[in-house]
């Protein structure tokens, strides 16, 4: 059986029912999956949501499914802690796709004149938005030159019915088959995907080779091949199991205004590359389910970008660097601070774990690097150690005029400053930190767990 996104919601449903809320009452799609995502964060729950009645829809929605790291385990079949160890070795260990004549995302097709996608609950998120924003979208397109396939997300604004426009501003393989197509006059022919088994969504926010297709890596995360077939009006492979899927052709040379949108800074940007997707068919399951990614700086959006991007980097990391040991991104970072561990035995190696990862990823602007001793998923303790191993004049490396993400309010076009800070204890120091017998805590322990 094909695990989709209906079984990993039925398996929350019995394993994990703490992890699932499901709304029955009749909710407007404007703001809605936004507000009560952020409301619950601020309670400090994280569960995936589920909307069952939908004014003026027949479809469903499903939200913030990616907002806890539980929940994105458990569509797994892991524990969170095992994370990035399972995703490097799916990366090591991909499993091609199956092709398969049709499947349940051809239930409903929708050609010609029967294309709207006003059909589809897609919210208002914030109030500056210039429109209801399609934030799932997994964009399945072709290497225009070798054929490899590519799964991506990208912002989709709905303009009409059959038209959307996109923003391409990662610059990643998407944003490059766009270019490539383009300089030889050609339409990027591609297909968005929206709701599949968290697997695949987790691929498409994955980093991976020009040469690697995101399906692929899908299946060694479902540990079975993933059943594809082809789209019904363009020449790209779609998850035979997904919800719904809007088919179409990003245009080679044209350009409309798009945004301004609440991006995962936290900020409304019209940052955009200004793209334009048109679409030649809907087609969808029966009783489709529609998938909202909450955007802006939620936790869902997030942890859905760095759980992925986390996983690729801490191999790459522990392949490049034998001290290196763990990293983290921070939620109050976005997807710009990241902490490191090492296991330092060398002055020197703070510094070079940290020029890797800005290496890696161009996205980071802070990097600060702890012992082994600091959690670096615990950021009270790596302000700790920032507190009492690091001194300003000769532990701050300020680096100028590097490239870094265009979402970041305080850049210039793109080019900013970068931060090291080693919060690493120098070989030699003489203090040490408190410390209790082990027997103690144990007892502490057990004493408590019985109040």
């Amino acid at each position: 059986m094909q695990p989709d996104l209906r079984t990993f919601l039925k398996t929350l449903k019995k394993d994990h029912p703490d992890q699932l809320l499901t709304i029955t009452a009749e909710t407007a799609v404007e703001y809605s999956s936004t507000a009560v995502a952020l409301e619950l964060e601020k309670q400090g729950r994280y569960p995936a949501l589920l909307f069952e009645r939908l004014a003026g829809s027949e479809v469903r929605m499903a939200a913030n499914l990616f907002a806890s790291r539980a929940v994105i385990a458990a569509g797994l079949g892991i524990q969170a802690a095992q994370f990035s160890k399972h995703f490097g070795r799916c990366l090591d260990n991909l499993v091609p796709s199956r092709k398969v004549e049709s499947g349940p995302v051809h239930e409903q097709v929708f050609e010609g004149d029967q294309i709207n996608l006003g059909n589809l609950p897609v919210p208002l998120h914030f109030l500056d938005d210039a429109g209801p924003y399609i934030t799932a979208g997994m964009i399945a397109s072709r290497d225009p030159d070798s054929g490899v396939g590519n799964l991506a997300y990208a912002r989709l604004q709905i303009k009409g019915p059959r038209r959307m426009g996109v923003s391409l501003h990662s610059r990643q393989h998407l944003w490059d088959h766009h270019r490539r197509a383009a300089q030889a006059g050609k339409d990027l022919p591609v297909a968005v995907v929206i709701g599949a088994h968290p697997a695949v969504m987790l691929a498409a926010a994955a980093k991976m080779g020009i040469g690697e297709d995101e399906y692929d890596l899908a299946g060694a995360l479902l540990g079975q091949p993933l059943e594809v077939c082809q789209a019904r009006t363009v020449d790209v492979d779609v998850p035979a199991h997904a919800e719904i899927v809007i088919e179409g052709h990003i245009l080679a040379n044209t350009e409309e205004t798009e945004g301004p949108f609440g991006e995962y800074t936290g900020y409304t940007t019209g940052r955009s590359t200004n793209n334009v997707l048109e679409v030649t068919a809907i087609t969808m399951r029966s009783d489709a389910i529609f998938v909202d990614i909450v955007p802006g700086n939620s936790s869902d959006h997030l942890t859905l970008g760095r759980a992925a991007k986390e996983a690729w980097v801490h191999k790459l990391m522990q392949e490049a660097l034998p001290f290196y040991q763990e990293l983290y991104y921070p939620s109050s970072g976005t997807h710009f601070h990241c902490y490191i561990q090492i296991d330092k035995s060398a002055e020197g190696q703070a510094k070079q774990a940290a020029q890797l990862v800005m290496g890696l990823d161009h996205y980071i602007k802070l990097a600060v690097i702890v012992d082994k001793d600091i959690d670096p998923s615990d950021e009270a303790a790596v302000l700790w150690a920032m507190a009492t191993r690091m001194q300003a004049d000769s532990d701050v490396d300020i680096l100028s005029n590097l490239m870094c993400n265009r979402l970041d309010p305080s850049s210039h076009d793109g080019v900013g400053a970068k931060m090291i800070i080693d919060a690493t204890e120098l070989l030699n120091a003489t203090a040490r930190r408190v410390v209790l017998p082990e027997e103690a805590e144990r007892l502490a322990k057990d004493m408590l767990s019985k109040e």
